[in-house]
């Protein structure tokens, strides 16, 4: 067998050729040569990182900031993310570029608890260097840190931590748990940009009346916290730790906080004694809507009852002015009828007037005849005109004058009672009459 394995090893090589094998190592060492060479100095750069190149030849360092492809030159190549983020929420499948547990904090009224939430960076450039030749940008943060992963460690995850923690010492739990997780994130993103605060706390004394002993829930009420300000009322800070390298925070938000075991029977407790308080405030509201809604029906009621009041005295107001009406103008009956019976008497004084009038005139003639001793016809003549012009007188009268009083009822002014004016036509014809006779005579 072995004389068989030895006869096939120099029949292949035979076969192939000693030159020709020599010939495709030489190509093959090449082609490996050639992509060693290739790699060394070319390389390739992705569009979410930035690399600092460190030259084989010169040792100088540059930053790569365009992706695609690059001139290598065999130097040394140390890659950054341009934006780092930081997730402490404790999830081990999130996307980050470190995953860190939760970030223990401690309120102000020394309720411990653990924080959750994200924190973003955006690393510089290439900055040039100061007149001294110190770097700045992403060239002085590798030369002091010399790695990404060291970057995060000792000062990305160092910021993130103290900010959170500086953040939580401002407020008590209570203040987070009635609605302040907003401003605690807010305080936590400004700190982490800005500095963070210098700041004093207040304690108070606030005991129950009656006993020594200081309640709990007052206690942790009584310690409250101070921003410190310079003599032009800005806030005082501590110099931002990120400011110094140029990295600029994206965004930074505490999304939750899993509080410590008894804080949350404590919070369950005042929870219930909210929503009793609510449930009470909510029964004396109803209750005085009921007040108000019985009080609005009296009033109703009231208000009815005095309309109905006022109806009456109304119409009460009304009859008596009705009745008034009615009597006044019975009074002005009872005077027109007065003052028409005055007219009638007046007229016949007025006729009786005239018939004394008429016998002195007769009797005054008689005596002139009878103390002259005329003669008798003259006397008969004169005595004939006088008793004319009486007798004239007297028919002109009675036909003119109403000799009892009239009262018409139901007539109009003008009308006139049929037996007065046939007393007129009578009178009138029996003095024509008589004139005729006494002018024939």
């Amino acid at each position: 067998m072995e004389s068989q394995v030895q006869e096939t090893k120099p029949n292949l090589v035979r076969r192939i050729g000693r030159r020709n094998i020599i010939l495709i190592s030489a190509f093959i060492t090449v082609l490996v040569v050639i992509a060693i060479l290739v790699s060394q100095m070319i390389a390739w750069n992705e569009a979410d990182e930035r690399l600092v190149h460190q030259s084989a030849f010169t040792g100088n360092l540059t930053v790569i900031n365009q992706a695609g492809p690059y001139f290598k030159a065999f130097g040394t190549v140390s890659a950054y993310n341009k934006v780092i983020s930081i997730n402490f929420t404790g999830d081990e499948g999130a996307t980050a570029s470190a995953l860190v547990s939760l970030i223990p904090i401690r309120f102000l009224d020394t309720t411990t608890g653990d924080a959750r939430g994200v924190a973003r960076f955006r690393l510089p450039g290439n900055v040039p260097a100061n007149e001294s030749g110190q770097l700045k940008g992403l060239l002085k943060i590798h030369e002091e840190f010399g790695s990404q992963d060291t970057l995060i460690s000792n000062l990305l995850l160092r910021a993130t931590t103290e900010n959170v923690k500086a953040s939580a010492r401002m407020m008590s739990v209570e203040q987070h748990y009635s609605g302040g997780n907003g401003q605690l994130s807010q305080d936590f993103s400004d700190q982490l940009v800005n500095g963070i605060f210098v700041t004093e706390q207040t304690f108070g004394s606030n005991r129950n009346e009656g006993t020594d002993e200081l309640n709990n829930l007052s206690k942790q009420q009584r310690v409250t916290i101070k921003i410190k300000q310079d003599g032009k009322g800005n806030k005082l800070r501590n110099a931002p730790i990120l400011g110094s390298y140029g990295i600029t925070v994206v965004d930074a938000s505490i999304i939750d906080i899993d509080y410590e075991s008894k804080v949350n029977s404590r919070l369950e407790a005042q929870k219930q004694a909210a929503a009793d308080e609510a449930l009470a405030r909510q029964n004396l509201k109803k209750a005085e809507q009921q007040a108000r809604t019985e009080v609005a029906l009296g009033e109703q009621a009231i208000a009815k009852q005095r309309a109905e009041s006022e109806k009456l005295k109304i119409k009460e107001q009304i009859d008596a002015e009705r009745v008034k009406a009615n009597a006044i103008i019975s009074a002005q009956q009872r005077v027109a009828v007065k003052a028409e019976l005055a007219l009638e008497q007046a007229e016949i004084l007025k006729q009786q007037r005239l018939e004394a009038l008429g016998m002195d005139v007769l009797a005054e003639a008689r005596q002139r005849a009878k103390s002259a001793a005329l003669d008798p016809k003259y006397v008969f003549d004169q005595t004939l005109k006088a008793e004319i012009q009486i007798q004239t007188a007297l028919f002109n009268s009675l036909g003119n004058s109403r000799l009892v009083p009239e009262i018409v009822i139901g007539a109009g002014g003008d009308a006139q009672s049929n037996g007065s004016e046939f007393m007129r036509l009578l009178a009138a014809d029996a003095a024509l009459n008589l004139k005729e006779r006494l002018e024939k005579k």
